[in-house]
């Protein structure tokens, strides 16, 4: 009776003909073979099977049993991942010149590997192709990029969705002596900032439209310095850059947080009205609580972001939201408002006598991070959000 056997690799179970790709196969172990120069005799005897089951398992009349991969890798020279394969690894990369090397990313897990010559890379009990980046694709109108240069400092934006279906898995970095690579994560922000010295090339890698290559970084835009903003409470007459502001957001697909909801408003007059309930506390809405919207203008009175701030919190404003959601438009991220938005908010929660402030982001926000450490903050807990499937950084300010 034969039965079949399974084996562990990694964190996958795979069934005796499935292992990787496949099971080794005969044509895999003759040419291995004959490549050390070696009998099926020869062979057997390392083995201690008789050359009759070596001639099987070369000509397809059997295989290996599972026991037998590891000795029979090592009697060949091989891993048993390049038994596997069919063909030993071969570093042909001896120059060490980073702009020949290959990136990996798996469809599973999205895990990204990279390898500065030929390699077998597998990842979730897959073999991955290999993406060579002298290959790229030039980045196309879909996926444009917004670079700023600030002393030896690239900031790269990226203007594309970042939803589960459809995101950018990394941007990369390259250069002669050096790869850095920023992992990105789906319902966050397509951006990153790199250290640079010298000439490289930037690539970025979309999950439905493959590895592509953004313009050269050395023509990139230097940094203008951020203007002093300032917080008032919209009006009629913000109609028209509020509404392109939304637009912005919506384009990319990025979320307009701390804007009272504004992406599910077509109408203005009716976001602007609602937002006037919101903050009377005998006009809240059941479910809801008082809470003052404002823009965040510069000196030219360009609406430059949004912040909202609730008077007292809910249980749920307690555990994931907080007193303060902010939003900074994509065209002027980058530049430090964030961190002005938050302080002047604060200014405002002080005037209202909330003297401790708990503030949230997702886990995987490192600039909204950044930006409310930058402000005082103090980092609780992590908390799983059911309702978004996000993990909630939950921090609390002292504004006193």
């Amino acid at each position: 009776m034969y039965t079949c056997r399974t084996i562990a690799f990694g964190s996958s179970r795979l069934g005796v003909t499935g292992f990787l790709d496949s099971y080794v196969t005969g044509t895999a172990i003759r040419q291995l073979r004959e490549a050390k120069h070696m009998t099926q005799a020869e062979l057997a005897e390392k083995l201690a099977v008789s050359a009759k089951a070596i001639s099987k398992w070369e000509t397809a009349h059997g295989l290996p049993d599972i026991s037998l991969l590891e000795p029979l890798a090592a009697a060949l020279g091989v891993s048993v991942l390049e038994l596997m394969q069919g063909e030993p690894v071969v570093n042909r990369n001896r120059s060490a010149n980073l702009l020949r090397s290959k990136l990996y990313v798996c469809p599973l897990c999205g895990n990204v590997l990279h390898a500065t010559g030929q390699a077998v890379v597998s990842c979730c009990g897959i073999t991955l192709p290999p993406l060579d980046i002298s290959e790229a694709d030039d980045a196309d109108e879909h996926h444009q990029l917004t670079l700023e240069r600030v002393e030896d400092e690239l900031f790269v934006t990226i203007h594309h969705p970042m939803t589960k279906d459809h995101s950018i898995s990394f941007i990369a970095c390259l250069t002669g002596d050096k790869l850095q690579l920023v992992k990105l994560y789906p319902e966050g922000d397509a951006s990153c900032r790199f250290k640079i010295t010298g000439a490289g090339v930037l690539y970025f890698y979309c999950n439905r439209h493959g590895l592509m290559k953004a313009p050269d970084f050395r023509a990139a835009a230097r940094h203008t310095p951020s203007q002093k903003l300032h917080l008032r409470e919209p009006d009629e007459g913000d109609r028209e850059q509020v509404m392109v502001y939304r637009e912005e957001f919506l384009a990319i697909s990025s979320r307009l947080d701390g804007t009272s909801a504004l992406d599910k408003y077509d109408d203005f007059d009716q976001w602007l009205a609602d937002i006037r309930r919101l903050k009377d506390p005998a006009t809240t809405p059941a479910g809801f609580v008082p809470a003052t919207q404002y823009l965040a203008l510069d000196e030219q009175e360009h609406l430059v972001g949004m912040t909202n701030l609730r008077h007292h919190l809910n249980d749920y404003l307690l555990a994931y939201g907080g007193h303060i959601g902010y939003s900074v438009r994509p065209s002027e991220r980058k530049n430090g408002y964030a961190s002005q938005m938050l302080r002047l908010t604060l200014e405002k929660a002080k005037e209202r006598g909330i003297s401790k402030v708990r503030i949230c982001c997702d886990h995987y926000n490192i600039a909204s991070a950044k930006t409310i450490q930058s402000n005082g903050g103090v980092l609780e807990d992590e908390m799983f959000d059911s309702s978004d499937g996000m993990l909630t950084q939950r921090y609390w300010i002292e504004n006193r």
